[in-house]
C-alpha cells in the first residue's frame, strides 16, 4: 500500500465547475449557503458578479469524493456581459426559479439558451423550483415544471432554502450526474 492509498483510502477525488443560474432573488445564494453552512441568510443581498463556493461531496455508492466549485452567477442584467467567462468550462449547471414568481420560471429558457450559446448544451443539469415553503403564493404548478424539465432534459426538484427541504439532495444529485458524465467521457 502506497502513501497515496492511505491519504485517499482508495477513493477518487475530482474537482468540477458547476454554474448556478437564474433570475435575481430566486434563492441561488440561499440554497448554497444552506447547503454549505446549514444556515439561512435572513436578508436578501444581491450577488455582485459571481460568488464561488467549493464543497466536497461524498458519493458513497461510487466510492468517490467530488469537489464541486459552485459558481453562483449574479442574475441582474448589468452582469450579463460577464456570463461568458463565468460559464466557460462549466461541467454542470443548476437552473433555479422561484415557484412564486412566474417570470423567473419563464426566464429559465433564456438562462438555458445563454448556456447553450456558450457551448454548454451537453453538460449535466438540474432544474430547481425554490421557495416551496411559500405554498400559499405558489404560481408554478408541478405539471408546468415537469414539462420544462422534460424539454431541458434536466431532472426537476423542489426545494426550500428556508426549511432545507431537498437542499442536500440537489447538490448530491448534480455531483452524481457530473461525476457519471465525466467518467463516461474518459
Amino acid at each position: 500500500m502506497s502513501n497515496s492509498d492511505i491519504v485517499f483510502q482508495g477513493r477518487t477525488e475530482s474537482i468540477y465547475k458547476v454554474i448556478v443560474i437564474g433570475d435575481p432573488a430566486v434563492g441561488k445564494t440561499s440554497l448554497l449557503t444552506k447547503f454549505v453552512t446549514k444556515q439561512m441568510e435572513q436578508q436578501y443581498l444581491p450577488t455582485v458578479g459571481v460568488n464561488i463556493v467549493k464543497e466536497p461531496i461524498n458519493l458513497e455508492v461510487m466510492n468517490a469524493t467530488v469537489n464541486l466549485m459552485f459558481w453562483d452567477v449574479a442574475g441582474q442584467p448589468q452582469f450579463y456581459m460577464l456570463h461568458r467567462p463565468y460559464f466557460n468550462g462549466a461541467d454542470g449547471m443548476i437552473l433555479v426559479f422561484d415557484i412564486t414568481r412566474s417570470s423567473t420560471f419563464s426566464n429559465i429558457n433564456n438562462w438555458y439558451s445563454t448556456a447553450v450559446k456558450y457551448g454548454l448544451s451537453g453538460i449535466p443539469r438540474i432544474l430547481i423550483g425554490n421557495k416551496i415553503d411559500l405554498k400559499d403564493d405558489r404560481k408554478i404548478i408541478m405539471p408546468m415544471a415537469e414539462h420544462l424539465s422534460e424539454k431541458l432534459n434536466a431532472p426537476y426538484f423542489e426545494t426550500s432554502a428556508l426549511t432545507g427541504d431537498n437542499v442536500k439532495l440537489i447538490f448530491h444529485k448534480i455531483a452524481e450526474l457530473v461525476y457519471k458524465f465525466k467518467e463516461e467521457s474518459k
